[in-house]
């Protein structure tokens, strides 16, 4: 490395990280997505994760150091909710001794530096085929949030779209239980909740509309059903583009598919409650050099093979408010 680089590294390190990557107020709470790949960011039993490596793990550790989130949902992985906090808290170490917590369902988990003060889950099975989702009521400074961690079914045929519809079915209805006071967890009038994950939903706009407006199956002739959130509309779909700015809106790419880039994970909440400040789509490809040495980040970083040339999943991201 030359001094020039060395001396541009030196200032642009010193200065604050790309607009997009700041919370936007203190108070908000930023909350993350990533379908991961097969537990692909945890590195191998008794190894710490080194941040300065080339490897996934460092490559995942460098983004959460970037995005310093509070809560994640996380996909593909199967280590377990221990093994998963245990990650975070070598990653991003809280202050005052305290830990990161997580709960796990199937291959999805929630790991939250909140305290989680309750726990669900649910799952929809077809032959050797499952999916699931991870629910924690998390206890934040001046509310609760209500998070549902869902990974839905992938492909195209009959059997997957209907894997995908009885899921989500299964997560509106779980919902509508909580709200009425029914179910593992039941919620206080107005808390806040958000749904988000690897929905899955390829070519299937209409999929997801039918889920923020909680009409599934879909709706009988001349009959309406409320919506989810509480004041009865539906909840919001965020549409975050990448590095929060420009026209792309894909989270998920792999050139070597035979599926073209599409917007398969989604970040669903109850507008009426909570108002987005910032959401956005982490994409390192496309960041200038400033930008990423500003972040500490590379190129490469979320990118699952970045020697075969493999993109798979972005990290999604976005910052709420609870409204007063």
């Amino acid at each position: 490395m030359n001094v020039a680089v060395v001396a541009l590294t030196a200032v642009l390190g010193a200065q604050p990280a790309p607009g997009f990557l700041q919370k936007p107020q203190a108070g908000a709470i930023r909350v993350m997505t990533w379908n991961i790949y097969r537990d692909s960011v945890f590195p191998a039993d008794g190894e710490a994760v080194d941040a300065s490596a080339a490897s996934r793990p460092a490559q995942f550790a460098r983004v959460l150091q970037a995005l310093q989130p509070d809560v994640l949902c996380l996909q593909q992985v199967t280590v377990g909710a221990a093994r998963s906090a245990a990650l975070v808290n070598s990653i991003l170490p809280l202050p005052d001794g305290g830990s990161w917590q997580a709960h796990a369902a199937e291959d999805t988990v929630i790991v939250s530096r909140f305290r989680i003060s309750a726990r669900s889950e649910g799952r929809v099975e077809n032959g050797e085929r499952r999916r699931g989702h991870a629910i924690a009521l998390l206890d934040m400074p001046a509310s609760s949030l209500y998070v549902v961690c869902a990974h839905f079914q992938s492909g195209d045929d009959v059997e997957e779209i209907t894997m995908r519809r009885h899921q989500a079915q299964m997560i509106v209805s779980t919902i509508r239980d909580a709200k009425e006071g029914r179910g593992p967890i039941a919620l206080q009038p107005r808390t806040p909740f958000v749904m988000l994950g690897d929905f899955n939903a390829i070519n299937a706009r209409q999929f997801v509309d039918a889920l923020a407006a909680a009409e599934l199956p879909a709706k009988q002739a001349g009959v309406r059903r409320q919506g989810l959130d509480w004041d009865r509309s539906p909840v919001a779909d965020a549409l975050p583009r990448h590095n929060g700015e420009g026209s792309r809106r894909y989270t998920w790419r792999d050139d070597l598919d035979r599926y073209p880039p599409g917007i398969l994970d989604r970040i669903l909440y109850s507008d009426s409650v909570l108002t987005s400040l910032n959401e956005f789509i982490l994409d390192t490809t496309s960041m200038t050099y400033e930008q990423l040495v500003q972040a500490r980040l590379r190129l490469i970083d979320v990118m699952r093979d970045p020697q075969a040339g493999i993109h798979d999943h972005y990290p999604v991201v976005i910052d709420l408010a609870v409204r007063r």
